[in-house]
């Protein structure tokens, strides 16, 4: 769910801040949650803001929190609320600045991404078109996207900054009926940059691949023999990149052949992605998903790793995706319970990746927007408890509840974890994330879209 501009207009930003329904937990929640909130008052780290404003003595305080940590993954509870947008781009901004961070790597497209990149680093282009046409998911309509796009770009023009920071989609280019039609556009780019520099292998790749990309705009499903031939063609234009790969790096260069190769893996991931997603009626789950789900997950965190690669030893990558990608767990609950089984989330395939190079901080609020029916959190609601420390918002180290064996049996028990504000996660809150950042009130994302 993308919390969306037309509601906005709906609705009252002041009455969206102020709507946060904690007086509907009932009297034995708060009591079964008090021990977690008493500690969790204790060792809150209050952010002053979460807009970028030049002022981070408040952020420093999380330094600990990061340690020496390569990876930072930052998740947010629903798509389209400013305030997580804004604290991102403030702490990224910090990261970048004071904590020697490298490239920020969103839940969009992979291959859209690389037009973004070239902007950041000085490219032709108005930040907002640019923005627009290639962030996934309707997520090109968020000023603060295109703010985090332009300050990226002043900090690369400033001379004094001698390594440019990077921008990057990990997410694969999907669409169709269901969200898991691959589009043309992976294949077009690796086409594109085949036919500048091999243009008889392009041509053959083309005729192989173009009877299919005329149907994947649209197409709910292909047949066996189709799938095998998507990936057949998938697999020869791979080894042909790799075969090549000293030639097609000089005729090019490193940079614009790392990207074409990555862009094919984006698409050979869409294509196995798509494969073994079920044909099914278009609704928020069925029970076949969970092979789509889980293969689409496992691909974003194989695309952070590849991040990672680029950035050299000395990068470090912040990663900003939902709450469900960045958690360390598998995705239950909520509208998650029509899987058939649950699927592993991003974040556990990090985990398993970088161990304790890596720091996962969820998103919690309590803040309910009128219009939707009423919110009411059962006994076991992490956002309610986390609400109860009463701070506009502040970030909590989940790991220093180990010292508190109350905290950490509370921490230790599932719990619910709201998502979009219309359904619920159930997550043990210490095993799937590191820290979390509680945000009392929640408003639209700032949209360039025109009121509907």
């Amino acid at each position: 769910m993308i919390w969306s501009k037309p509601s906005a207009h709906r609705i009252s930003r002041t009455l969206v801040a102020a709507a946060v329904v904690i007086l509907g937990v009932a009297v034995g929640a708060q009591q079964a949650a008090e021990p977690f909130a008493r500690w969790a008052a204790m060792h809150a780290l209050p952010l002053r803001t979460v807009e970028p404003d030049g002022d981070v003595a408040d952020l420093r305080q999380i330094v600990p929190v990061l340690g020496a940590a390569h990876v930072v993954a930052l998740g947010e509870l629903t798509h389209g609320a400013h305030e997580p947008l804004a604290f991102r781009n403030r702490l990224f901004q910090y990261l970048v600045e004071e904590y020697g961070f490298t490239a920020i790597a969103i839940e969009s497209a992979l291959p859209e991404s690389r037009r973004v990149q070239d902007f950041v680093e000085g490219g032709p282009g108005d930040a907002g078109q640019i923005v627009g046409d290639n962030l996934s998911y309707h997520f090109g309509a968020f000023r603060e996207n295109t703010e985090l796009v332009q300050w990226m770009r002043a900090y690369n023009a400033d001379p004094a900054h001698r390594r440019p920071v990077r921008f990057y989609g990990i997410d694969v280019s999907l669409g169709g009926p269901r969200g898991y039609t691959p589009t043309p556009v992976p294949f077009e780019m690796v086409l594109a940059y085949l036919a500048r520099v091999d243009r008889a292998s392009a041509e053959r790749a083309h005729a192989t691949l173009q009877p299919l990309l005329a149907q994947l705009p649209s197409a709910a499903s292909f047949s066996p023999a189709e799938h095998d031939r998507l990936s057949a063609a998938l697999d020869d234009v791979l080894a042909l990149l790799a075969r090549n790969r000293r030639r097609l790096i000089a005729a090019t260069s490193d940079a614009e052949y790392a990207w074409a190769q990555r862009t094919a893996v984006a698409a050979r991931q869409a294509a196995r992605e798509f494969r073994v997603a079920l044909p099914g009626p278009v609704g928020p789950m069925v029970p076949g998903d969970w092979r789509a789900a889980e293969a689409r997950d496992q691909a974003m965190a194989d695309n952070v790793r590849w991040v990672l690669e680029r950035e050299g030893p000395g990068g470090r990558v912040l990663v900003f995706a939902h709450n469900a990608h960045v958690k360390n767990a598998r995705t239950e609950g909520g509208i998650w319970s029509a899987l058939a089984r649950p699927p592993n989330a991003m974040g556990v395939y990090l985990r398993s990746a970088f161990g304790k190079d890596l720091v996962i901080i969820g998103t919690s609020s309590a803040a309910h927007p009128p219009g939707l029916p009423p919110w009411v959190p059962d006994a076991g609601n992490l956002d309610a408890a986390l609400a109860r420390v009463g701070l506009p918002q502040y970030l909590l180290d989940l790991r220093a509840a180990r010292a508190d064996r109350a905290a950490t049996a509370w921490l230790a028990e599932r719990r619910t974890l709201r998502a979009n504000f219309t359904t619920s996660l159930t997550v043990s809150p210490g095993q799937a994330f590191d820290a979390l950042v509680s945000i009392e009130a929640l408003t639209p994302a700032h949209t360039t879209l025109p009121p509907r």
